[in-house]
């Protein structure tokens, strides 16, 4: 028996507004589902996509807190570290987007890194730390956090992966990327789709596809995963966008197709993010998911498409803070 915990988080800049209230909000989620775990059975634990957006305003000028909109915030943010940040632009030819969030990976990095590796030790869970704009970290098995040196110019968008001992199992990037990631937004590189790795955890093997990825036919991540192995599907997500009839319909593309249409996974867990982060606005509904259809009662389902067979959990509003929670038998007992 295994536990699945997905983390339906509210955002809003304050909880960045500096490194320790950065770490006492996610204590404060993690401390919240650890009421419902059973400290005897192995648990999964997975937070939201771009929570690690979090920590980079924390290590960031108090100031940038108030400003309306994101493109004032990124203004505030460069005008405050103008030459950090024109180093790296100089140094790497690339956007000021880009500059700024290299400019501050040498605290970005250990705060975001530490922060979830104290929380999974703590709880003792094998924890899925949403995921956070980091600089190639050269990883290997058993390496030190505090050896992890991040290196330019390239900046993904990458979730880390820690063990009930703290330790850091992997780190996998995001291939494909939605427009506030591009370009125009802020500048993140795309992941390569041969670095995707499936990480054996003591709740099985772990797969991560942060939000699109997890998507067919926009990415091939989640296939992927499939031919690796993966047991369990990790989807941390974002969606920056109106929870409409249409979106939720669209939705179910991703890991409830992969699991429950196409049986890839066993298991599924898509934690999403809510709330504003200046003048975006995020919406959605976390679920836990199930292969074995048959098995779930299937009185569960998105807001305005009703009950569907897969759903184990799903959150009961698309713009609150929750955690869902479901024991199940270990994937290898469902093989």
């Amino acid at each position: 028996m295994i536990q699945l915990i997905a983390i339906q988080m509210r955002w809003s800049p304050q909880d960045g507004s500096s490194p320790g209230a950065f770490i006492a909000r996610m204590d404060g989620l993690m401390a919240r589902a650890a009421e419902r775990l059973d400290p005897r059975k192995p648990a999964l634990v997975a937070f939201p996509e771009d929570v690690g957006l979090l920590a980079a305003l924390a290590v960031l000028p108090p100031g940038l807190r108030n400003q309306p909109t994101m493109a004032k915030a990124m203004a505030f943010a460069l005008r405050q570290q103008f030459l950090p940040a024109l180093y790296h632009r100089l140094r790497y030819r690339v956007s000021w987007a880009r500059a700024l969030l290299l400019a501050i990976q040498p605290r970005l990095v250990p705060l975001y890194l530490s922060a979830f590796s104290t929380l999974a030790r703590k709880y003792r869970v094998v924890l899925v730390a949403g995921s956070a704009p980091l600089a190639a970290l050269p990883h290997a098995s058993g390496s030190r956090l505090e050896a992890l040196r991040p290196r330019g110019p390239a900046v993904y968008n990458t979730a880390a992966l820690f063990g009930p001992d703290g330790s850091l199992i992997g780190l996998q990037r995001k291939v494909a990327r939605i427009d506030l990631e591009g370009p125009q937004g802020l500048d993140l590189s795309p992941g390569s789709l041969e670095d995707i790795q499936v990480f054996p955890t003591e709740v099985g093997r772990v797969g991560i596809a942060i939000c699109l990825d997890a998507f067919a036919p926009e990415s091939p991540v989640r296939e992927r995963l499939a031919r690796l192995g993966a047991e369990i599907l990790v989807q941390p997500s974002a969606n920056p966008g109106p929870w409409t009839p249409e979106q939720q319909a669209d939705w179910l593309r991703g890991a409830w197709a992969a699991t429950v249409q196409e049986g890839c996974f066993v298991y599924a867990v898509n934690p999403m993010m809510t709330g504003a982060l200046f003048d975006l606005a995020f919406y959605g509904q976390s679920a836990l998911i199930a292969r074995d259809a048959d098995r779930t009662p299937g009185d569960q389902g998105y807001r305005d498409i009703g009950p569907m067979p897969g759903f184990l959990a799903v959150a009961q509003r698309d713009d609150s803070e929750e955690i869902l929670t479901a024991r199940v038998p270990h994937p290898e007992e469902r093989l």
